[in-house]
């Protein structure tokens, strides 16, 4: 009798969405922010002024281009921008709307670091991305778990990495720790394994700033891969490197030293769960209720693709194989790059497979397998 043998898998470089927006060099997005306040009169009501304070917005960097920004108000404000766009009223309405519309160019940029940094590194200027807050806080399981990572390392990228990815697979993504009112602490994530984005974001800032490596927390609109090109809040980290700046690493997305283009960046801050919108007035008789923030991204335009990064071979092991028995498989994926460059391989079906994706960082033109 002829034997007879069926292989049956998928291989995927980094994580599958139904539309892989990464494979772009650029693209364009239209980004829409803005809410409402209406009025409660009592006897006799009387606003002097009523101010509001926007954080949110599409910030120009390396990464992102505005091609168009326009901040409105009905009725009419007086329209500042510092820190934040601020919308002062003070005439007397019945509901008040202020928002930002605007056009983003989101490039695929990865910072090139071709050599090893030293690791500790002497950083100055920048105690304050170093310091526990209210939710990025550090207590000593944390100092323990990022020193026993890390122990013997002495490349800084490869440190970073480390604490990345034990957050990845150590702590489970879970809707239930979403609350109305803000998110869990590092010190809570960690003892309890669980938390939304926000939450693995803010363990992987505290574990890092621990160990002496500046972080900050970003916010911003995200692709969720949907059919329906649906987009979301999100939140990941930025992580300072010497002599090449701050370095985006999202942990939820597993992209460690980059992100890809669907990443709107309209914040970044110290700690997490930081308002996102303030409101002040001086009246008499009136009080205001705010609507929550209404935040809407659209694709545009799509640029050119994405040349290959990587290159990823699978080799059948025939050797090892018996009848009825599986096919091994051997996954070797070669950097092509000459910077350190990180990626995620995915078996996205296999048999007697319980951990099916692994990530990697690759030193400048290396090979693992």
């Amino acid at each position: 009798m002829k034997k007879q043998v069926i292989i049956l898998f998928l291989l995927l470089i980094t994580l599958a969405y139904a539309e892989n927006l990464q494979e772009y060099q650029d693209i364009t997005v239209n980004f829409n922010i803005g809410s409402e306040l209406k009025l409660v009169s009592g006897n006799n009501p009387r606003l002097d002024s009523l101010s509001v304070l926007l954080k949110l917005y599409p910030r120009e960097d390396e990464r992102q281009r505005i091609l168009n920004l326009q901040a409105f108000s009905e009725p009419k404000s007086q329209i500042t921008q510092e820190e934040a766009y601020k919308f002062l009223w003070d005439e007397l309405a019945s509901n008040y709307k202020y928002g930002i519309k605007s056009k983003v160019n989101i490039r695929n940029i990865i910072i090139p670091i071709k050599s090893k940094i030293r690791f500790p590194s002497n950083i100055e200027n920048l105690d304050i991305y170093l310091h526990e807050e209210k939710f990025i806080d550090i207590n000593e399981q944390i100092k323990n778990n990022a020193n026993e990572l890390i122990e013997g390392e002495a490349d800084y990228y490869k440190a970073v990495f480390k604490i990345a990815w034990w957050v990845q697979n150590n702590i489970e993504y879970d809707l239930s720790t979403l609350t109305a009112s803000a998110v869990q602490k590092s010190s809570w994530v960690l003892e309890n394994k669980k938390g939304v984005c926000d939450e693995l974001t803010n363990l992987f800032i505290s574990m890092l700033r621990s160990i002496g490596i500046p972080a900050r927390f970003v916010t911003g609109s995200v692709y969720s891969g949907a059919l329906d090109e649906k987009w979301g809040n999100h939140g990941w980290a930025e992580v300072y490197f010497p002599e090449k700046g701050w370095i985006p690493f999202d942990i939820t997305f597993a992209q460690y030293g980059w992100v890809d283009p669907s990443h709107l960046k309209l914040s970044d801050t110290v700690d997490s769960g930081e308002s996102s919108v303030e409101y002040s007035w001086r009246s008499s008789g009136i009080d205001l209720s705010p609507a929550d923030l209404t935040l809407t991204t659209s694709i545009d335009k799509k640029g050119n693709k994405f040349p290959d990064l990587v290159k990823l071979t699978i080799n059948p092991i025939e050797e090892r194989i018996n009848f009825g028995s599986y096919l091994p498989i051997e996954a070797v994926i070669e950097n092509l790059q000459d910077f350190y460059f990180s990626d995620t391989i995915t078996l996205m079906v296999g048999p007697q497979v319980d951990e099916n994706s692994i990530s990697l960082l690759l030193a400048p033109n290396e090979i693992k397998s």
